[in-house]
Formats: structure tokens, C-alpha cells, sequence
């Protein structure tokens, strides 16, 4: 390349950026999937249905790079000039399939956090917001996708430069700004769980970073915003000139699921199981983090503990099964902490 010339992207040749990005994306996906279930199997804990959640985010993560790195998906970024107009329908096919996606991948890694968060909070309070969350994640996911299905008019469907569409930019802000408000909910509501634990300000602010991480999400989506409300559809070289709006997706669909098993990692995990949970050995009801406290009271989070007692065999079967002790305490030291009956020989 001669001194002072731009790179290749610049000049109607967006394409190997997005395959590369692609690429580097899902690696950082994949990677960051195996760290979470690498810390799991390392601690003993149990893998559970937020698990297969987020197996799943990854799975379609991968598929919609594919999208991106098929041959029909390489043009995309590329100047409409090079290619004759069914290689066009065929980019923007392979970008419609990536756009549904780029939306069931979001949404697979929100419920991959949201499910373990609603089982693990004793406060009723916290579980209704929890569920509140969930189910607006999961309205807008199907929305979305149904609006970006029937975008346009058929039978070419994922003919975005057709006038008949639907305002593409709409659609696309619609989703973008949906996402801002489902992350936001992911940072504020575990947030309202943690402040009031008694526990000590170290332990909080580690949970608290785990959950803010959000942030990294929206800015990106916020990022693309900019770049859906700058792109002209009427521009000649669409094909090209979408290459932002792309880009900026990839990079808010991998920041999700990077962001999504932060807190799982052991650092933010051991935090929050000692927080919230007693040590597996305890004789509790298991839930998506291995264990949980159940019930609703009115002190806070961590005041009341319910212990199993199991009934020895074929004999005392009428003991009651559930113990309620109170627990004000600050959790020190080591974050674990067992409590299970013993009973002698």
C-alpha cells in the first residue's frame, strides 16, 4: 500500500473487517462461555438451566456470524457496484437471518442472568422485578423479531432498499433502545438486592461492579443508535454504507454475552453465594447458583436462614423438615459457611 493511502474499508471494502471482527467476536464469546463453565466445574457447582441458557446465546452468537462469513454475507460492507443485483438479495438475505439472530442472542443472555438472580433473592419485592424484567425482555425479543421479519413486503422480505419497507431505522432504534432498558434493569434491580445485605463494603462493591459491567452494553447500543440515525437508505451504495451499523452490533452482541457471565466468575461468585446462599453442603433447596434461602421476611435479605433437617430413616419422621433461625451477622473471612445438623454414630 503506498504511503499515506486510506486502508481498504475506506474505500467501498468494508467487508474483511466485518469477517475479521466476526471472527475475533466469536472467539471472545466462546472464550469467555468456557471461562464461566470452567469456574463452575473448578468451585463443584452445579450446572443448571441458566447454563443451557447461555450455551444457547452462544450457540446462536455463532450462527449469526456465520451469517456474516458465508459466501452470501461477504459482500456486505462491500460498494454495491462490485456485485449484480442477486448477489445483493442474497447479501441482504444472509443479513436479515443475522438481524433475527443478533435479537434472540440478546435475549438468551438477559435470561441467562435473570433466571439464576430471580432464584437466588428471598424478597418478594426483588423477585417481582425480577420477573417484571424478564417478561419485557421476552415481549420485546418477540416483537422484534416479528418486526424485522415483516420489515417488507413479500416474497423478498429482507429487501431492505425496497421503498414499501418499513422505516428500517425505526425498527432498528426501537431494538437498540429496548436493549439500553433491559441492561439498565440488569444493573439497577440485583443492585437494589445488594445494597441492603449485611455485608461488608468490599463484597458489595465487587457484587456491584460484576452488575454494572451493563454499562459497556449500552454504550455500544448506544453507538449504533448513532450510527442507524446517520445511515440515508437512499444512499446507491447501501451495501457499503451499512457497515457501522453492522460493526457496532457485533460488538454489542459479544459485550453481552462477555458481560453475562461476568458475575459468575469466581470472584463475583463467591461474593454473592456469600451473600445470599449457604455452602453446598448445607441442606437447602438447590437453585440456578447451586443453593438459596427462601421466604419472605421483613428484616433484611440475609437475616433469616432456612435450614433442611432431614428425618433419619425409619424413625422420627414426624420432625419437621424446615428450621427458621435468625442470622444478623457479617459475613467475614472465608465466604462459605456450612450450616448442616450433625448427628453422632
Amino acid at each position: 500500500m503506498d504511503a499515506g493511502k486510506t486502508p481498504a474499508f475506506y474505500e467501498g471494502h468494508a467487508a474483511p473487517l466485518i469477517q475479521i471482527l466476526a471472527w475475533l467476536f466469536m472467539a471472545f464469546s466462546t472464550l469467555s462461555v468456557l471461562a464461566h463453565f470452567a469456574t463452575k466445574k473448578a468451585m463443584s457447582r452445579p450446572f443448571t438451566t441458566a447454563d443451557g441458557i447461555l450455551s444457547t446465546a452462544l450457540i446462536l452468537d455463532i450462527g449469526q456470524a456465520i451469517t456474516f462469513l458465508s459466501p452470501a454475507g461477504q459482500a456486505i460492507g462491500n460498494s454495491q457496484s462490485d456485485y449484480p443485483k442477486d448477489t445483493i438479495m442474497q447479501a441482504w438475505k444472509a443479513m436479515y437471518i443475522g438481524d433475527m439472530l443478533f435479537v434472540f442472542t440478546l435475549v438468551a443472555a438477559k435470561l441467562s442472568l435473570l433466571v439464576p438472580f430471580t432464584a437466588v433473592t428471598p424478597v418478594v419485592k426483588h423477585r417481582l422485578m425480577m420477573y417484571t424484567t424478564s417478561a419485557v425482555t421476552v415481549v420485546w425479543g418477540v416483537t422484534a423479531v416479528f418486526l424485522i421479519a415483516f420489515q417488507c413486503p413479500s416474497p423478498q422480505r429482507w429487501d431492505i432498499a425496497n421503498p414499501q419497507c418499513m422505516n428500517f431505522r425505526s425498527i432498528r432504534t426501537f431494538n437498540a433502545v429496548m436493549n439500553i432498558i433491559t441492561d439498565l434493569a440488569l444493573a439497577i434491580v440485583p443492585t437494589l438486592m445488594v445494597i441492603p445485605l449485611q455485608v461488608g463494603s468490599d463484597r458489595k462493591l465487587t457484587l456491584l461492579i460484576g452488575f454494572w459491567c451493563r454499562v459497556i452494553v449500552m454504550a455500544a447500543s448506544a453507538v449504533q443508535i448513532f450510527f442507524i440515525l446517520d445511515l440515508s437508505l437512499q444512499d446507491n451504495n447501501l451495501l457499503n454504507t451499512i457497515w457501522p451499523i453492522v460493526v457496532s452490533g457485533q460488538v454489542v452482541q459479544v459485550t453481552s454475552i462477555m458481560t453475562s457471565t461476568i458475575p459468575f466468575l469466581k470472584p463475583f461468585l463467591v461474593s454473592l453465594e456469600s451473600s445470599l446462599t449457604l455452602s453446598p453442603n448445607s441442606v437447602v433447596h438447590t437453585t440456578t447458583l447451586g443453593y438459596k434461602t427462601t421466604g419472605s421476611t421483613g428484616r433484611h435479605p440475609s437475616s433469616y436462614i432456612k435450614i433442611g433437617t432431614p428425618n433419619s430413616q425409619g424413625a422420627r419422621t414426624s420432625k419437621l423438615s424446615n428450621i427458621w433461625v435468625t442470622a444478623d451477622f457479617e459475613v467475614k473471612g472465608e465466604p462459605s459457611m456450612e450450616l448442616s445438623e450433625r448427628r453422632g454414630n
